[in-house]
């Protein structure tokens, strides 16, 4: 899972965590766009392999909307300071892993970039903010993306794998863009390049 609208989400992510600015840190009128990529070691190939990437697919959907509605529904699960102490003991959680796989015990990675862009740290950021802006989002699901529909320099990385996408609006006829897999394909190749 990763936020690929707005471009910096991450940025914004770390500077709460470590107090420098408050939720929330998105505009109610921001487009926020989230992913899910399957297939990541191979291709999605058949239609068993299809069949369970679409049932991840509906069981990730149910969790967004399950933690849109905690937020939603408990002021309390909204506390801010609540949100930083959570993200803060997962940070921990992420060192430690990352320290107990390491037997060298020296950092070989950018912890930093690795909490920012934590899967569990970015979704609950993101239901918080459809939450606190009360706003709808929908998911589209994309089956397995073939090379010829493909900016060619993207192919390797996409071809043959399903791609969820979902955004903090109603429909798709909400957003600037003619299809959805659009700013995508385009903070893709940004970010690869």
């Amino acid at each position: 899972m990763g936020i690929f609208i707005p471009r910096d989400f991450s940025y914004r992510v770390l500077n709460f965590i470590n107090g420098k600015t408050n939720l929330p840190f998105t505009q109610k009128d921001e487009l926020v766009a989230s992913f899910y990529i399957f297939g990541k070691d191979h291709r999605v190939n058949g239609q068993l392999e299809i069949t369970n990437v679409k049932d991840i697919a509906r069981k990730t959907m149910d969790q967004v909307a399950s933690q849109v509605r905690i937020y939603a529904n408990n002021p309390i699960n909204m506390n801010q300071e609540m949100l930083r102490e959570n993200f803060n003991k997962r940070s921990m959680q992420i060192l430690i892993d990352s320290n107990s796989k390491n037997s060298n015990k020296k950092v070989n990675f950018d912890i930093t970039k690795r909490i920012s862009k934590d899967p569990t740290i970015l979704s609950e950021c993101y239901a918080w903010h459809l939450a606190y802006y009360k706003q709808d989002y929908f998911f589209k699901l994309f089956n397995p993306l073939q090379g010829i529909d493909l900016p060619a320099d993207l192919v390797e990385q996409l071809e043959g794998r399903m791609l969820l996408l979902g955004f903090n609006v109603k429909d798709s006829a909400k957003l600037p863009y003619d299809d959805p897999i659009i700013p995508f394909l385009y903070w893709l190749k940004e970010w690869a390049g």
